[in-house]
Order: structure tokens, then sequence, then C-alpha cells
């Protein structure tokens, strides 16, 4: 086997979703990792990742999530339902796939319907769908931004609405971008770009009030999660032990946070690794 694809072959990873009860306080004082419970995942063939969270009852918390079948190989944005009382996913259904790579669901509801404006960077277009709940599908696409945006987040600054996202082809790097506009549904337009210290721009989620979940990307693709306020960083969160390397999402409803993480085959040669080099 040729040196790079052993390096590929021992630097293979997926993820894991998570959940726990979320208060005020996590963006100040980060989340024990002790008492996260983990979900399980029953399929051999796919993982799940950037978790947002569509309702949660007594017994099931529903998320829309990307979807990576090895099989496709690439992502779709998927329903999932975890039952409470086993932490086990116990439904998946597709609901939007596209030729091109889709992750990163953000959801919305606007006027009494709900709103579901994934990541699909790969078709060079940021793209709104309204969620159709009784067909179990994402429809009535619109154009919000004629780019190729990425992990992109709206919300509202003052009197108007602000897409917040960096792009291709640096969606890891240090670059922030401001669209605003009037209505949701846009005409959006940039108006103010943020050049951050290092590669920490990225969204890792919605916005907790004046709180911005960031994606650290430093050294690796989702590193961990980073919280700034007024453009400071006020708190990282990242995995202790050896099984995970890593996060890369931060969203919430309620009392409820999910978090995806990120596991290596190899997660203690990765940890050992780490450590001789300082990071861990």
């Amino acid at each position: 086997m040729p040196t790079m694809q052993i390096k590929e072959y021992l630097l293979h990873y997926t993820w894991d979703l998570a959940y726990g009860r979320f208060d005020s306080s996590v963006a100040d004082e980060g989340v024990s990792y002790n008492h996260l419970t983990i979900v399980k995942n029953p399929y051999k063939n796919k993982w799940f990742a950037d978790p947002f969270i569509l309702r949660e009852d007594n017994n099931d918390l529903h998320l829309l999530v990307e979807e990576f079948d090895f099989g496709v190989g690439r992502g779709r944005i998927a329903h999932i339902v975890i039952d409470k009382s086993t932490n086990k996913i116990t439904c998946c259904k597709i609901i939007l796939e596209a030729a091109t790579h889709l992750s990163f669901p953000a959801i919305y509801e606007i006027e009494g319907k709900l709103y579901v404006h994934p990541e699909n960077a790969a078709s060079s277009k940021s793209i709104i769908y309204e969620y159709n709940q009784e067909q179990e599908a994402l429809v009535n696409p619109m154009v919000l931004i004629d780019e190729p945006l990425t992990d992109a987040i709206i919300h509202r600054a003052g009197d108007l609405y602000e897409v917040v996202s960096t792009k291709n082809p640096t969606p890891n790097g240090n670059m922030l971008y401001f669209y605003r506009s009037e209505s949701f549904f846009g005409p959006y337009t940039l108006a103010d770009k943020v050049a951050y210290p290092s590669n920490k721009a990225r969204m890792a989620g919605a916005f907790l009030g004046d709180v911005r979940p960031a994606q650290n990307c430093n050294g690796a693709y989702g590193r961990s999660v980073v919280f700034y306020k007024n453009n400071k960083e006020i708190k990282e969160l990242k995995p202790s032990g050896v099984k995970y390397a890593g996060l890369h999402t931060f969203n919430t409803l309620n009392n409820t946070f999910v978090v995806d993480l990120k596991k290596y085959d190899f997660a203690l040669l990765y940890y050992i690794k780490e450590r001789l080099k300082g990071r861990r």
C-alpha cells in the first residue's frame, strides 16, 4: 500500500452523535463529557453529523442531520429519531438528496412554517427549502445567495436578517462573511467580512443569543467548538480521553443540546500522535 494510502487509512474518521442537558452556563463553563449521552448508531454503513434539533418529547429526540452512507459517497439530509430510553436511533428517513454533497441542515420557523437551509456549497448556491412534515420532504427550493456558502446561519441583527458564513474555496479558513436583508427570504447583499487571527471562523451551529458558536479548524477539521461573544473567544468545547478527537457542531432546543463527536478508526494512534505534538 502506498504511503499516502496508508496515511489516509490510519487517519480515517467517522462521527458519533451525543446530547445533554443545556442551560445558560454551558457557553461560559463548557460541557462535562462524563454526562454526555452517546447516541447508538445501529447502521454499519453510515454515520451522522451536523445535528439540529427538530423537536423533542418525553420519549424521543428528533434531529435533522447530515447522513453519510458509504455506498452513496456523499452527504444527504435525514430525519432521525432517537429513543431516549435506549439512546438508539430507531428511524432514519432521507428528506433531501442531491447530485452533490449536502450537510448542516439549519432549521427555522417563519410565520408558522418550518424551513431548512442546508449546506450545498458543491452546487455553488445557498438554497433554502420549506419542510413538508406530512410528506417528510424538503420542497419549494429558493436560492437565498448565489454563492458557495459553507455552514451558513441566519439570525436577526437589529432590524435586519443576517446570513453569517464562510465560503469556498476556503471554508475552514479565517474569513467570515456577513450578508444582510430586510426580509428573511432576501435578497441578501454582502455587507461585511471579518478576518479572525486563526481558522476559527466557520459556523458550528445557531447563535445562542449574542454568543456565536464556531468551528476550530486549526490543524484539522472539526478539532473543537469555540464560543465567541463580541468577537472575543469565551470558551472552547473539546472532548477528553482517547476515544474522541474533536467535535464541530453544537445546537440547542429548550433544555437540550446536541453535538457530533469525531472518532478515528485508530483512536489510540491519533491520541499518541497529538500528545507527542503537545495538542492534547
